[in-house]
């Protein structure tokens, strides 16, 4: 009940950091296309680093090892789960009839490519960009938790550039194992632990002050690239689009829900502290995951779609994240 509040606070100033974009836009200071060079600042710098900095907080004991296999294992069941649950409840019945004008084969085309990125859109989080900041604002004393959100991260990111490319390209050719592999985030991880392991980062604290300063720019960056794409956007659509709230049950609600009941079974098994519970809440309650429209641009998705669905299940993340939050503490 404690860190309510502070919940709270951080997820509606999270989503109030979006505000300087949508106005640069909106007085034409800064075009919408300038989102994509923020993008890659994103991508290869600021989260890399704070996966960095991250890795130098964990306590590399056999404690922590075991919990993060058990993460790991889980993580990866708990994420394959809601790409295969995300299928039948996609249905096509959904979606209406397109234009008179396209051919039938149109037609199929376009209805995959409205179901791939709803799928997309239920199955992966924010968890980078959004939740390894609240993680570190609101649980600062618990590198525990910090640890299992950044664990899952680096699952949700290896099966973006797998399944995620996947479901919004509908071509299985475009996925790229090696991109998984060889993702920014995973790498930074791995150095992250051998800078811990060999105590490089104690032994030259400017690394980790250099590190910093740049793992504070994700969220500010990300919620400001998120004002841009809703600049282009009719703010009607956003709260009249039925699908956008059927989504974002599925991604709020129904998924962390499935995530923390699976937690829950590892606390009581593995005789476990809260803190696997509260990190998979964090890890699977945030909202659609942030690259969705930037992959419906790489690889002809349904763009529109995917920018409705990022903005709306963030917007309706004030909302969720709190109350799920209160629900959790008040059981536990």
């Amino acid at each position: 009940m404690d860190a309510l509040l502070p919940m709270l606070i951080n997820v509606l100033i999270f989503v109030a950091l979006a505000l300087p974009g949508y106005i640069l836009v909106k007085t034409k200071i800064i075009k919408s296309s300038d989102s994509a060079s923020l993008s890659k600042l994103l991508t290869y710098v600021a989260l890399p680093f704070m996966i960095f900095v991250g890795a130098q907080n964990i306590n590399l004991s056999g404690d922590f090892l075991a919990l993060a296999g058990i993460t790991t294992v889980a993580g990866i069941a708990i994420t394959v789960g809601c790409f295969f649950l995300s299928k039948p409840l996609a249905m096509k019945r959904l979606f209406n009839k397109n234009s008179n004008n396209e051919t039938e084969s149109e037609e199929t085309v376009n209805t995959e490519k409205s179901r791939g990125v709803m799928r997309f859109a239920m199955a992966f989080s924010n968890n980078g960009f959004l939740g390894i900041p609240l993680a570190v604002a609101v649980f600062s004393g618990n590198a525990q938790i910090q640890a299992i959100v950044i664990i899952l991260n680096i699952i949700t990111n290896l099966f973006l550039y797998t399944l995620g490319i996947y479901l919004i390209s509908g071509d299985k050719n475009m996925i790229s194992i090696k991109k998984a592999l060889l993702n920014p985030v995973l790498i930074a991880f791995v150095l992250g632990i051998i800078f811990n392991a060999f105590g490089i980062a104690k032994a030259v604290p400017e690394v980790t002050k250099y590190a910093t300063h740049l793992n504070n720019l994700v969220t500010p960056i990300s919620m400001i690239i998120l004002g841009i794409k809703l600049a282009d956007i009719p703010l009607k659509s956003l709260f009249t689009s039925p699908l956008a709230y059927y989504v974002s049950a599925i991604k709020l609600v129904l998924v962390p829900l499935l995530a923390v009941l699976i937690a829950v079974a590892l606390k009581a098994l593995f005789n476990l502290s809260n803190d696997i519970i509260m990190g998979f809440f964090i890890g699977f309650a945030m909202p659609t995951a942030g690259l969705a429209s930037t992959f419906a641009d790489n690889y002809n998705g349904d763009t529109k779609n995917a920018v409705i669905y990022t903005l709306s299940s963030t917007i309706l993340s004030v909302i969720t994240i709190p109350l799920l939050y209160l629900l959790l503490t008040a059981i536990l």
